[in-house]
């Protein structure tokens, strides 16, 4: 299993753009809005409230997004027969998904901590050292309901379907979800979309975790309830459609 998940990670980890996407992106997005927007916030405080609020939304946008491209090839290896191959090894399927898992929530890690590092060195955000790893503690234990939905469209979809759906899902969810803009300008309509959507209430458990009084019960099962349901629905597509199935 050591030797799998070395090599799994290996693949995903020297893909150029999947680091850009999930990583560099992100951290511009918050130099960018901070910068422009941040500046236009007048006094220190409100310039510190906007700047800390923008790299929650950033850091989540990138976690998220690197969950679901670091489990999209699991549909690219279904199809190519790798998946057929695995079969015929001594690793149990459990193992193969587990590692899928491992994978998945360890490749979120450099985006959390670039854009910290980008918020605190370059946009000057102030927190206590206990706040900061917190923020990034709780945000990667919550990337695991988008590790679970990134499984969950890899093992139930076909390569090109796949691509095209952790695409429409990434856009969907960041915008709809309140990462690139904040909730609070949204019609009152969207808003209430906003509370229906995983993306909202994993950026909130950064939110709570800044705002010093750690994350609400509320927000905590909110995201767990996400993780759960889409684990659930990956198990049934396992069921129906195995591992070593062949695509199609």
């Amino acid at each position: 299993m050591s030797t799998l998940f070395a090599f799994q990670l290996r693949r995903v980890g020297r893909n150029r753009q999947f680091l850009f996407f999930t990583v560099l992106l992100p951290a511009l997005f918050t130099i960018f809005f901070t910068q422009v927007f941040g500046a236009q916030a007048g006094a220190a405080a409100q310039y510190q409230a906007y700047a800390t609020a923008s790299m929650v939304s950033m850091m989540a946008y990138g976690a998220l997004g690197a969950a679901l491209g670091a489990t999209i090839r699991i549909s690219f290896d279904r199809a190519s027969g790798w998946l057929r191959q695995l079969r015929v090894t001594p690793v149990a399927t459990s193992s193969v998904v587990a590692v899928d898992v491992l994978v998945g929530m360890l490749l979120t890690l450099p985006s959390l901590v670039v854009v910290a590092l980008v918020g605190r060195l370059v946009n000057g955000v102030e927190l206590p050292l206990s706040t900061w790893a917190g923020l990034v503690a709780v945000l990667w234990l919550g990337s695991g309901a988008f590790v679970a939905l990134g499984l969950l469209v890899g093992h139930s979809l076909e390569d090109k379907a796949a691509g095209g759906a952790i695409g429409i899902l990434g856009v969907v969810l960041a915008a709809l979800g309140g990462l690139w803009v904040p909730v609070q300008l949204f019609p009152e309509s969207l808003r209430a979309l906003a509370h229906t959507l995983p993306s909202y209430w994993y950026a909130e458990l950064g939110r709570e975790v800044v705002a010093g009084d750690g994350p609400a019960l509320l927000t905590v099962l909110a995201v767990a309830g996400f993780a759960a349901a889409f684990a659930v629905l990956t198990a049934v597509v396992l069921r129906r459609r195995p591992l070593h199935a062949v695509a199609g």
